[in-house]
């Protein structure tokens, strides 16, 4: 069997080496690694499953932009070995290069399959998360683009979106409080069963393409559109405001999209200090003008509070404050400062490894590329002297920090992986053999 097994791998194999040899030395910078790659095929001639030579080939023709090539590699490599974070890395970013963004995104999105420790699953979460947003901004300019047609769209009615407090007072140090304000009571709703949440990445992304500020508050008359946006059935928003003698006010509002009708604002009013204890009230508060009963298990959920540190609380506000901006660095710092304060607070810290691996390899592909070549440097070509391949790699390590560490690539628990919070997607389907 393992002989027979082998014989297949090698009919696969084989078209490709053929491909290769033949294309490789047109393509920019491809001369410069003919060795290697005449090195790596005759290993690949001995062994069709060497998952190392096959993967450090794909690697060498992504580098020199041969991107079907480095494709048909890096996936062979994949089938062979899942477990090398490195493989679908490259794997995924081959697929951005051909602008193929779903497939990349059914690739990185198991990351949680590696070990946190790993530098690649920091650039594979990075890359999902960016890629994430990327499509949601597709998305909404779609949908904004069709407007039209979503007015005859049922919305869901235990769909709920909530926008970010509008700050309605002068000292503007309070002002990230209406993002942190929000965050919680997103989670403390999402605690419901029967009621689901909308992502606040796709509320910060609409806001943004609809150019809804920060000061702009949510009402009756700009509910409706937002709600068939979002597909949100209900809508909540609101205001607040510390007065001077630090006493926090909240005025918050639940608005049925469908009917364009809702209560009056309920508010609450309490020591800045007992900053959970208004929130608390007013989340119960929503959920009863919703007309939803809420079990005991759920009440004693809601009531739990993140942290009894108030500046740890103001320094996630602010992470999330620059996250929405898209200064991943400034919200890596802040979400980390978060966590230094109360070690338990469990939002902070772990959107304090989301950020660190969007500000690594978030936005461009370039600066994800960046990243990967500081921690993991590429292959050398084989000549001396300055190849355009080589140049373009020094640039890209000129042009990123220092805060990246290497770590070993390993399988984590399967509960992770459970955790991921999204389905496992197919992978692309490998293209047919050159002839």
């Amino acid at each position: 069997m393992n002989a027979r097994r082998a014989l297949s791998s090698l009919v696969i194999i084989l078209p490709l080496l053929m491909c290769s040899c033949a294309t490789v030395k047109n393509d920019e910078g491809g001369s410069d690694y003919r060795k290697s790659i005449r090195r790596l095929q005759e290993r690949l001639v001995t062994n069709p499953q060497d998952v190392e030579s096959l993967r450090d080939l794909g690697v060498i023709y992504f580098q020199t932009k041969q991107y079907k090539q480095a494709k048909e590699y890096l996936k062979k490599a994949s089938e062979l070995n899942s477990n090398d974070a490195k493989t679908m890395f490259y794997f995924g970013m081959t697929l951005e290069s051909e602008n193929n963004k779903k497939g990349a995104l059914a690739v990185y999105i198991n990351y949680t399959d590696f070990s946190a420790l790993s530098s690649y699953r920091k650039l594979m979460e990075g890359r999902y998360q960016a890629l994430t947003r990327e499509l949601i901004q597709e998305q909404f300019r779609t949908l904004i683009a069709q407007e039209e047609t979503l007015t005859k769209k049922e919305l869901p009615r235990n769909s709920v979106a909530v926008f970010p407090l509008v700050y309605q007072g002068k000292d503007t140090k309070f002002s990230s409080l209406g993002l942190g304000l929000s965050e919680m009571m997103i989670i403390d709703l999402a605690k419901v069963k029967k009621l689901k949440l909308i992502e606040r990445i796709r509320v910060d992304e609409l806001m943004n393409e609809l150019r809804f500020g920060a000061s702009s508050a949510v009402d009756p008359t700009t509910a409706p559109r937002l709600g068939r946006f979002l597909t949100a059935g209900r809508i909540v928003g609101g205001t607040f405001n510390v007065s001077d003698d630090n006493s926090l006010r909240l005025d918050v509002a639940s608005l049925d999209v469908t009917s364009n009708k809702g209560p009056q604002a309920v508010s609450e009013a309490d020591a800045l200090d007992n900053l959970f204890k208004i929130e608390k009230e007013i989340v119960f508060k929503v959920i009863k003008d919703m007309g939803l009963p809420v079990s005991r298990e759920e009440r004693e959920s809601i009531q739990s509070i993140p942290t009894k540190n108030l500046q740890a609380f103001f320094a996630y506000s602010l992470g999330l404050e620059k996250e929405a901006a898209g200064d991943f660095e400034a919200a890596g710092v802040y979400y980390k400062q978060a966590g230094s304060l109360d070690p338990s607070f469990g939002p902070a810290v772990g959107k304090a490894g989301s950020a660190e691996a969007l500000s690594l390899a978030g936005g461009s592909k370039e600066k994800a590329l960046a990243s990967a070549y500081k921690a993991d440097p590429p292959p050398k070509p084989d000549a001396t002297g300055t190849s355009l391949v080589t140049d373009r790699v020094g640039k890209l390590q000129n042009g990123i920090g220092s805060g990246f560490m290497p770590g070993e690539d390993s399988r984590k628990p399967a509960e992770e992986a459970a955790n991921s919070g999204a389905p496992v997607g197919e992978l692309p389907a490998a293209p047919p053999p050159p002839k």
